[in-house]
């Protein structure tokens, strides 16, 4: 998840108005891996970084970990989206889950539950 970092209005959505805090996109966008780098470095309109990359903490506690750990086939690791890989990979502690690819998360997830 990214969230705004200086005030913006999205040229490439509308004029869409981005206020600090908000999160991007917004509900309902998807944006490309460029828009997104353009948005988070200094090669955009106002030169500077608009948004910032937030990792979202996943409450978990040990037991959620064993039985996620019971719960998941290799099968079921390859058919998950990027977004339930990041998510399931947060919550078993991997670091920086939300800014690897599917692929590198389903390798891990896959080597991590030992199938």
């Amino acid at each position: 998840m990214y969230e705004v970092i200086h005030f913006f209005t999205d040229l490439q959505d509308n004029k869409y108005p981005y206020n600090i805090g908000d999160k991007f996109p917004h509900d309902g966008l998807t944006v490309s891996k460029e828009r997104l780098k353009e948005l988070s470095e200094s090669n955009n309109k106002q030169h500077k970084p608009l948004i910032k990359l937030v990792e979202e903490e996943i409450p978990f506690t040990n037991n959620d970990i064993e039985s996620e750990e019971r719960r998941y086939t290799k099968s079921e690791i390859n058919h998950m989206n990027t977004t339930e890989l990041q998510s399931l990979a947060a919550q078993i502690g991997i670091e920086n889950a939300f800014r690897k690819t599917s692929g590198e998360l389903k390798k891990i997830l896959i080597e991590y539950f030992g199938l």
